[in-house]
């Protein structure tokens, strides 16, 4: 008898691509909408940093019963601390450091009187009592505010 040497053609057919294309499609759809969160997300835990540092710079003008100061633009935010009526950075000190937003195109804006084109200042006194203000962090899609009511109380929302 004869040996009947058919070889078998393998391949995917078409209901297993738009299987594979199906799956493709969902996962790309969690992917995109997990980045779009994603960007609020660090805003939020952006604003929580400058919220705790605000903190932790008046807790130090008390301490050292003088004048510090935050100065924040679209891009950075440093903190000056006033010696012999001069400002002046903060340079060696690992948390009131100059520090770049890690986000891009952040619009930032403040209620405070002490604000210019360039950037929105806020002091901390080494009186336990300042000027209420509401910090405004706004990008295309989401916005993050911190309120302070003066007294050492920053509020995130």
């Amino acid at each position: 008898m004869r040996a009947s040497s058919y070889k078998k053609i393998t391949g995917f057919t078409l209901l297993e691509l738009l299987a594979v294309l199906l799956i493709f499609g969902i996962v790309m759809t969690y992917t995109s909408v997990s980045i779009y969160k994603n960007d609020g997300r660090k805003l939020q835990t952006e604003a929580k940093r400058l919220a705790s540092l605000f903190r932790l710079a008046r807790e130090e003008a008390i301490l050292r019963n003088t004048s510090i100061a935050v100065h924040i633009n679209d891009e950075e935010y440093e903190f000056f601390i006033k010696i012999e009526e001069k400002w002046h950075p903060i340079e060696k000190d690992n948390f009131l450091r100059k520090r770049k937003f890690p986000i891009l195109n952040i619009h930032v804006s403040s209620n405070l009187h002490d604000t210019t084109e360039e950037f929105v200042r806020i002091v901390f006194g080494f009186e336990p009592v300042s000027e209420p203000f509401k910090l405004q962090l706004a990008t295309a899609n989401n916005i993050a505010s911190i309120y302070s009511n003066g007294l050492g109380h920053f509020e995130i929302r």
